[in-house]
């Protein structure tokens, strides 16, 4: 049983159009799927039928629409995922039956689907003002690099 609220889509109808409301605006989504590479994709239009997305791939654990930047799209993320952890991509096998599109508010913790792990705790995406934990290269030691 679901933990968390999703899309419930009927693959037999693939390619499907259907309507989803999000915070009371209307979103319409077409679902197809391409055979060549194993994937589905999505367009979105807006409650007039205005296309916002075209051709956006389900990538397992990465929300939908995440890396396009337009005040039309729906405050929420859709993340397709399944709740055990035992998937690592969306395919025609899993698809609406392990994997499915969760809904998530943007405000909700921000677990990394991928990994679970939601601290930046081993990221390497720190910088350090120490230098002597810089790395010396053949252009000098980060803090030196640019003082000539």
């Amino acid at each position: 049983m679901a933990v968390n609220d999703y899309i419930d889509i009927n693959l037999d109808d693939v390619p499907v159009q259907f309507d989803y409301t999000i915070d009371g605006i209307d979103f319409t989504f077409y679902l197809y799927y391409n055979e060549v590479n194993d994937s589905y994709y999505i367009d979105l239009f807006d409650e007039n039928g205005v296309q916002i997305v075209n051709g956006e791939k389900l990538i397992y654990g990465y929300p939908l629409f995440g890396s396009i930047n337009d005040p039309r799209l729906p405050l929420i993320n859709i993340v397709p995922m399944d709740e055990q952890g035992n998937e690592t991509e969306v395919s025609k096998l899993n698809f609406t039956n392990t994997v499915q599109l969760f809904i998530k508010d943007t405000d909700e913790d921000d677990t990394d689907a991928n990994t679970g792990n939601s601290s930046d705790e081993g990221d390497d995406d720190t910088v350090s003002d120490n230098t002597a934990n810089a790395d010396i290269n053949d252009y000098g030691t980060d803090k030196s690099v640019g003082d000539e």
